[in-house]
């Protein structure tokens, strides 16, 4: 299947991009490939194209260079296919609420873009919207997985978000491939267990009291400890996410993992995409651990029996 595809699904489907439009290409050294296929689908439809490059940062969730940051603010549609995220930046906020409309698709390959990317949106759309009227009408969610984990948490409504693909209006802002409702929380109590999670191995514990991490047990040191120890505000848990597109599937690549309808998946770090004022928590990372096989209650109510929606 060409690239072409996935570019003509990302342009077209999800941010219906329109002739007078101006598109630009966010690249730090992801594939080349991908970056051309969307450049030459954009000069089809938009008036102004422009591919900006720079230096891959360290981590997810750091800033781009201020050059890159001060352009995103000037084009009305923003195309992130790059190796680290821009998702929780505020490079990408600063974007939106100049008014463009942004696609995030850290570390996006081909496998992604010829599969998950070119779900039926209107169908993910569908779903995500289900998962997040529920949680308005939700108190308390709890995860359990066969690995261990058991977590809880209550929900505040006015955190979350829907992400299903279709970034179509000003200021709108989406993963793709999307497919979740997401929202931060405040008061998570118990014990994750690493199932998916490039930043630490299988089975490593995190104890979460009082919304953070206060342990970690694990083989050897990894750099989610580091992170803990050495990067200011990083114990935070910052997202609970609920995976919702049907045609992703767990391949070891977090950008498709957590969209897996049958999974959820909790990050830590930067929380401030979703939570402002006393409750909000800036920090240089955002780091997403999905959970496989989880069986989720909200309120009582079984919504995933491990992994099996029930919700449909």
């Amino acid at each position: 299947m060409s690239l072409v595809d996935g570019a003509e699904t990302v342009l077209k489907q999800c941010m219906s991009v329109e002739d007078g439009e101006t598109v630009l290409i966010l690249d730090d050294g992801n594939d080349e490939g991908i970056v051309k296929a969307l450049k030459d689908v954009a000069e089809g439809l938009a008036e102004t194209v422009e591919v900006a490059s720079y230096e891959e940062p360290e981590n997810h969730g750091e800033e781009p260079p201020t050059e890159i940051a001060e352009k995103m603010k000037g084009y009305d549609v923003v195309v992130a296919p790059t190796n680290k995220s821009i998702s929780h930046t505020d490079a990408r906020r600063e974007a939106c609420d100049a008014g463009a409309r942004v696609a995030s698709m850290p570390t996006i390959n081909r496998e992604i873009w010829s599969t998950s990317l070119l779900a039926d949106y209107v169908r993910v759309a569908e779903i995500s919207e289900k998962v997040y009227s529920m949680l308005e009408d939700t108190e308390e969610v709890r995860i359990t997985t066969p690995s261990g984990t058991d977590l809880s948490f209550s929900i505040n409504i006015d955190y979350f978000y829907v992400d299903s693909g279709l970034i179509q209006e000003p200021g709108d802002f989406g993963n793709l491939p999307a497919g979740e409702a997401d929202g931060g929380i405040t008061d998570a109590e118990g014990l994750l267990v690493v199932d998916h999670f490039p930043f630490a191995e299988q089975g490593t514990e995190i104890e979460i009291k009082d919304n953070k991490a206060v342990a970690v047990r694990e083989e050897s040191v990894s750099r989610l400890s580091e992170a803990f120890e050495n990067i200011e505000n990083s114990r935070t848990v910052a997202e609970f996410g609920f995976g919702t597109n049907p045609e992703a599937e767990l391949i070891g690549n977090v950008l498709q993992d957590e969209k897996v309808l049958g999974t959820v998946h909790i990050a830590f770090g930067d929380n401030t995409s979703y939570i402002e004022g006393s409750n909000a928590n800036q920090c240089g990372i955002h780091w997403d651990t999905v959970c496989e096989r989880p069986t989720v209650w909200f309120d009582g109510e079984k919504v995933l029996d491990n992994g099996e929606p029930v919700f449909l």
